[in-house]
């Protein structure tokens, strides 16, 4: 649900929508698969009056088998107001930890009978930890058509020693994402949402249709751009209960070979929004806009 929470890919959406926002992701992947991927993310960003900005934390994890990889990151967005267009331009920093259960691996050579024993010079059946420093920087533009935003992440390659004679690279990471706004019919909203994610050597593209009409919105997309990235179908609904309080789910139909063997992958999301200006009691200023939901 990227499309709903730009600031989890984006740390120059901190502090855009002028108040408090909470977000709490789970995401599990290809259901039912032993070690399939899971996802658990909670981030909040507000507006830094002060230095003309927003602040935001995230702590994240996923889990892919035997990998597990966990986060935290501090953001900080500086805003330019340029009339009736507004640019952001933020970074993040964090501390990230890559764990590697190595009892969960298997080799071909490799004797599982009584034990475990890899027959690998470097691997082990140990749980290996390393520590890395994460950091990122950011760009996110708005008018009142469109939104955009561009976010580098590891911009160097970064060799972790994870094991006894085991090395582990982090690749850089780029993401950028484009939203449109397209009022359509009597309170009837259409926001089109695409999403690049690349390291440089792969690419994938989620596209997305996403409909709103007062408190409830909805959607349909894909992940993929050609037969070898096409990976699912998506189907997205939810629902905005008050001010403060909505509620977003998403289910992926794989269409790949995985299709056979997979439930597909489901996504739950919790927003919370404090709807008044930080340390004023204020509520904020109303601008009757369905792209606010």
């Amino acid at each position: 649900m990227k499309a709903l929470n730009l600031f989890q890919s984006n740390p120059a959406f901190a502090g855009v929508s002028d108040q408090l926002n909470v977000f709490a992701i789970y995401r599990s992947q290809w259901q039912d698969h032993i070690g399939s991927p899971k996802q658990f993310a909670v981030n909040a960003s507000l507006p830094f009056y002060k230095f003309n900005g927003g602040l935001g934390v995230q702590i994240q994890s996923s889990n892919h088998g035997p990998e597990q990889f966990s986060e935290i990151d501090l953001g900080y967005s500086y805003h330019l107001p340029l009339g009736t267009q507004f640019l952001s331009i933020g970074a993040s920093v964090g501390l990230a930890q890559l764990t590697l259960d190595g009892s969960e691996l298997i080799t071909p050579d490799g004797s599982y009978i009584g034990g475990i024993n890899h027959n690998d010079p470097i691997l082990n059946a140990l749980l290996n930890r390393s520590f890395y420093i994460n950091y990122s920087i950011s760009a996110f533009y708005a008018n009142d058509l469109f939104d955009a935003g561009l976010t580098i992440k590891n911009p160097f390659t970064t060799d972790l020693d994870i094991g006894q004679d085991s090395r582990y690279g982090v690749s850089p990471n780029v993401t950028a994402f484009f939203k449109y706004y397209m009022p359509f019919y009597d309170g009837w909203q259409w926001e089109p949402y695409l999403h690049i994610n690349t390291n440089f050597n792969q690419f994938q593209i989620e596209f997305l249709n996403l409909v709103k009409y007062g408190n409830i919105f909805g959607g349909i997309g894909s992940r993929g751009y050609s037969s070898n990235s096409f990976e699912s179908l998506i189907f997205l609904g939810g629902l905005k209960f008050n001010n403060s309080y909505t509620i977003s789910y998403s289910f992926d139909v794989s269409v790949n070979k995985l299709r056979t063997t997979s439930d597909g992958s489901h996504e739950i999301m919790f927003r919370y929004d404090l709807n008044r200006e930080v340390n004023t009691g204020r509520p904020p200023k109303t601008i009757y806009n369905p792209r606010n939901l």
